[in-house]
């Protein structure tokens, strides 16, 4: 990082330019021309790769390795919904929870099935 980039952000421009957070152009948090500050303008105007790699992970708790997966798509689900991408941080925990019913060793690891049969619902395995 150089003097120009002193906090990196998790969004890219869509050409996949990396823009930096507060301070790119060597202003620290200066004014533009539409009263807002300089931070906000420059990061809401990137793919939000926060909410994309949650989505990705929750897909891939469902269709592969669930135990590696799931952890990861819950974290960068609450994550990205902080960081104000709600509807991909949403879809990414729907998935994960997809992901952690669709997993045996999951449900094992979590009870889901001695909680299952002292509600009396049978499991479909």
């Amino acid at each position: 990082m150089t003097d120009k980039e002193p906090i990196m952000t998790l969004k890219t421009k869509p050409d996949g330019n990396v823009r930096s957070g507060v301070g790119g152009d060597g202003d620290t948090g200066s004014h533009g021309s539409s009263g807002t500050s300089s931070a906000y303008a420059r990061t809401n105007d990137g793919l939000p790769l926060l909410g994309l790699f949650a989505i990705g992970f929750g897909l891939l708790s469902i269709f592969t390795i669930a135990p590696v997966f799931v952890p990861l798509a819950l974290i960068f689900g609450l994550v990205a919904i902080f960081m104000g991408q709600i509807a991909l941080g949403l879809t990414a925990l729907v998935l994960s929870l997809v992901g952690v019913m669709t997993s045996p060793t999951l449900m094992l690891i979590l009870g889901v099935g001695a909680f299952a049969a002292w509600l009396g619902i049978p499991l479909p395995f």
